[in-house]
């Protein structure tokens, strides 16, 4: 039985999955297990993956019809057998020491899950950050000890935290009941916000040793309705905080964040689908009560004076606001 398994859901990434598989193989670390879940690729993906598979008996494939990522990150959990788990973008890299890093990291410290810098890039823009959880310096202000969990931590901690499903490591245990909501976009936000509400230890390094490239075909870059689905994804998200009986302590910060959000998409958008997304987000946020919030923190936000502009008129007023804000 490997040690880790690495999922890697696949979907028409010829142009990248050799370099993700090459980051993978060459690992220091060597104890695990790839599984590559083929969601109904048109391109030659399908073909690549077998290819490696055959270099490298490690490499596993399943096949299934297009579902999504959801889907496919669901179906790598059900076929994982390693001890502890990992996901990876097909379009991605991993730095060689990632997996034992990770993987030592969350064993020395008996952890459900652990998390790493990211170094975000985009070779045509040639854009390239490091996406930290917080600066370490504000970070060691908050937590003081090698592992923490969600009661050690303010409110405004988890809207800092990055949610993607990759670069982290996880017990298999620990997620095995957990599943990414199939059929929507930003999937990882509402099994992100499970992961941190349940675990009783997380661990972390600082280190970056996961590679994001952002390119054209990206989810972060596509402007279509798929970005509806951050309503729905909003909707899981709070019922979590309700589930784990802590949206008290989130409410106020969870409906700024919400807000903010959806408002930014709205902006990504033009013609038919940000109307769309303007009926919606005015018949959502419609019937808040701010009063049953902290006024305190409302009144510190941009989005709590927007919101009457944004509620109270029409589109056509919306593309005014607009275009002030872009100005």
């Amino acid at each position: 039985m490997p040690k880790v398994s690495i999922i890697i859901p696949v979907y028409n990434t010829e142009k990248y999955l050799d370099i993700c598989l090459d980051s993978i193989i060459n690992q220091s670390f060597t104890d695990f297990e790839v599984i590559c879940v083929s969601d109904g690729s048109t391109d030659s993906s399908l073909s690549i993956a077998k290819q490696y598979s055959l270099l490298d008996r490690r490499i596993k494939i399943v096949a299934q019809p297009n579902k999504g990522l959801a889907s496919a990150k669901n179906t790598g959990i059900k076929f994982a057998k390693g001890n502890y788990i990992t996901f990876a973008e097909a379009d991605d890299i991993l730095s060689p020491i990632a997996i034992e890093r990770l993987y030592n990291n969350i064993t020395l410290h008996n952890s459900d899950y652990n998390f790493c810098n990211i170094f975000y890039f985009n070779p045509m823009r040639k854009y390239n950050i490091i996406w930290e959880l917080l600066p370490q310096a504000e970070f060691k202000e908050i937590i003081k000890k090698p592992v923490f969990c969600e009661s050690d931590t303010p409110p405004e901690f988890y809207f800092k935290m990055h949610t993607m499903a990759y670069g982290k490591m996880y017990r298999a245990d620990f997620i095995k009941d957990f599943q990414f909501p199939e059929g929507l976009s930003f999937e990882d936000m509402p099994f992100f916000t499970k992961c941190f509400l349940s675990a009783e230890k997380i661990s972390y390094d600082f280190e970056p040793l996961y590679f994001y490239r952002q390119h054209e075909n990206s989810i972060v870059s596509t402007r279509d309705k798929r970005l509806l689905d951050i309503f729905e994804i909003n909707k899981l998200v709070t019922e979590t905080f309700i589930e784990n009986g802590v949206y008290e302590k989130y409410k106020t910060h969870l409906l700024v964040n919400q807000m903010e959000n959806t408002l930014i998409r709205m902006l990504e958008l033009s013609g038919r689908t940000q109307k769309e997304m303007f009926r919606k987000w005015r018949e959502v946020f419609k019937d808040i009560n701010f009063l049953e919030y902290d006024i305190n923190i409302l009144k510190t936000k941009n989005i709590f004076y927007a919101y009457q502009d944004i509620m109270n008129k029409s589109y056509i007023d919306f593309k005014l606001f607009e275009d002030r804000i872009k100005k």
